[in-house]
């Protein structure tokens, strides 16, 4: 009865961390087996296809391998969990092979390894080197004069919630995830990138409601960096240096929900690239939708369309949009959001959260919400020349609230 007890409660905690991510399938499979281990049953493939998966009663598990891809992939997400939690008592919840109930094991028991993409690319470490070499070696970027401009940058209004927090720093540089289409030989034909699959566990997630797609879709661990992310990067870095925050660099890809609670979050790349960021920056407090394409905005209460001309392949001059956006976390944490909708729309957001000058008139026009945490989204029409970012000038500013976007159980340190 104990050892149950003890089960139940390690698996609230699993649920609670938000390893098992955005998809309600990994919640809904653990809830039933934690179910099932409080009545003292192992359930049979057949139950669990038809009670979480909702499933005929003939269900055939020879052509269907829902139940067994969605245990394989809850059994990886454990994995994640106590390589992030490591257990105080030398116990981890499994589920053992050939089986599905819920169960403790030694956590330094040998476990049979399965194919895994938790790695972050190796874009990421580059990045990481880059972020040191600027800390350690700050003389190389700047002389003194700008030292103390980029200090003044960072004690602002605009920097001050990510940089001046108890909460430890997240740079979420915004990547995309690639898959293969494989061919009717099972050698890759094409790579691929949708929208809506933006990291290895929403290609098992579209998977498991589409197995059939197994036989044509392959995870080949990779994720694309757009230029314009890793050289705004830099200039993200001379106000970082200002500060004495812990940092941690990492991609949207590979961004937990947990993270978005236990840390200050600066993303910066593509609005297409937000990933899971996405409903919370163009929540209900915004006037901002995306458009038909990622390189269209749309402005709820003008009826103004923002469209980017950076996508089209030509010389010459041509229009993008940055967005600067800023609002409070869900536990004291705050969020700021530096995007465009291509390249130079990106790179202008950077320069522009950079700048003291630019900062200072962003500052005039906003104001503390309650709490004293800022909240606010800004749109900027970039003038573009041959991909090099040119000038800006504000098209749209809105003040945020902050419960429309995480609801009205928002707390604030």
């Amino acid at each position: 009865m104990l050892e149950t007890e003890a089960i139940l409660l390690e698996a609230k905690k699993i649920a609670e961390s938000g390893i098992l991510g955005r998809s309600r399938v990994y919640g809904k499979l653990l809830s039933y087996l934690t179910l099932c281990t409080s009545e003292g049953r192992s359930p049979k493939e057949a139950e669990i296809a038809v009670d979480v998966f909702d499933k005929g009663r003939e269900f055939d598990s020879s052509h269907d391998s829902v139940v067994r891809v969605s245990v394989h992939n809850l059994r990886q997400k454990f994995e994640k969990y106590y390589a992030e939690n490591p257990s105080n008592n030398g116990l981890k919840l499994e589920i053992p092979r050939g089986e599905y109930r819920l169960v403790f094991e030694s956590a330094s028991a040998p476990v049979e390894k399965e194919l895994s993409h938790s790695t972050p690319p190796i874009w990421v470490g580059a990045l990481v080197g880059l972020l040191i070499l600027n800390l350690v070696v700050p003389s190389i970027f700047r002389d003194g004069q700008s030292d103390s401009v980029y200090e003044a940058t960072g004690q602002s209004q605009i920097w001050n919630g990510v940089l001046n927090n108890a909460l430890p720093l997240m740079v979420v540089v915004g990547d995309y995830y690639i898959f293969g289409e494989l061919d009717e030989a099972g050698k890759i034909r094409r790579l691929i990138r949708d929208f809506e699959i933006n990291s290895s566990a929403d290609l098992r997630d579209l998977l498991v409601y589409e197995p059939d797609l197994a036989e044509t879709y392959f995870d080949l661990d990779l994720t694309y960096l757009p230029r314009s992310s890793a050289l705004g990067l830099e200039n993200l870095l001379q106000i970082i240096h200002t500060s004495n925050v812990p940092v941690q660099i990492t991609s949207t890809s590979e961004l937990r929900v947990a993270d978005m609670k236990s840390h200050n979050i600066i993303y910066l790349g593509y609005i297409s690239a937000l990933g899971i960021l996405i409903d919370f920056v163009f929540s209900p407090s915004s006037d901002l939708r995306v458009g038909e394409t990622y390189d269209e905005l749309s402005n709820l209460k003008t009826g103004e369309h923002y469209v980017s001309g950076a996508g089209i392949p030509k010389r010459g001059e041509y229009q993008d949009y940055g967005l600067i956006s800023s609002f409070p976390g869900p536990s004291g944490n705050q969020f700021l959001i530096i995007a465009g909708t291509r390249d130079t729309g990106v790179l202008e957001a950077a320069h522009l959260v950079t700048d003291f000058d630019a900062v200072e008139l962003l500052e005039r026009k906003t104001s503390n919400s309650a709490g004293g945490s800022l909240a606010f989204e800004a749109l900027y029409r970039v003038a573009g020349f041959d991909r090099t970012n040119l000038d800006a000038n504000l098209v749209h500013f809105s003040s945020l609230d902050r419960d429309l976007i995480w609801g009205s159980e928002v707390t604030v340190q």
